[in-house]
C-alpha cells in the first residue's frame, strides 16, 4: 500500500518535505476530477490525501468513492493554510480532535489541575 497526495503546490512541496513520495499538484480544482479517479482506481493506494479546495469542488465524485465497496483508498481531506482562518481564542487542531475523538481532552487554562488542599 502507498500514501499519495493530490493537492496545490504549496501543500505538495510540505508533504514532500515530510517523506511523502507520490505527490501530485493539481494547477485546476476543477480540471483535477479525472486525476481524483485514476489514482482512487489504482489498487496499490492506501491512502489519498486530497485538499480542501478538490475536495470541495469534487464533493460527490469522493462520496462515490467512499461508498464503493471497496475497503481502500481511505481519502483523507487536509485544509490549507490559504482557507484556515482561526476564530479569535480558538485552537484548529484542538477541534479537530475533539470532532474526531468526540470528547474534549483539554484542561481548563483558568482552572488548577491538582486539587486545592484544605
Amino acid at each position: 500500500m502507498k500514501i499519495v497526495s493530490l493537492t496545490n503546490a504549496q501543500v505538495a512541496m510540505g508533504l514532500r518535505l515530510g517523506g511523502l513520495k507520490e505527490c501530485y499538484v493539481a494547477q485546476d480544482p476543477e480540471e483535477s476530477g479525472n486525476l481524483l479517479l485514476e489514482l482512487s482506481s489504482d489498487p496499490e493506494t492506501g491512502i489519498l490525501i486530497v485538499d480542501d479546495a478538490i475536495a470541495r469542488f469534487h464533493h460527490k465524485l469522493i462520496n462515490d468513492i467512499r461508498a464503493s465497496k471497496r475497503t481502500f483508498p481511505i481519502i483523507v481531506e487536509i485544509q490549507t493554510v490559504a482557507q484556515t482562518t482561526a476564530i479569535a481564542g480558538t485552537d484548529p487542531l484542538q477541534d479537530l480532535i475533539k470532532r474526531a475523538i468526540g470528547v474534549d481532552i483539554s484542561a481548563d487554562k483558568g482552572k488548577d489541575s491538582l486539587p486545592s488542599q484544605l
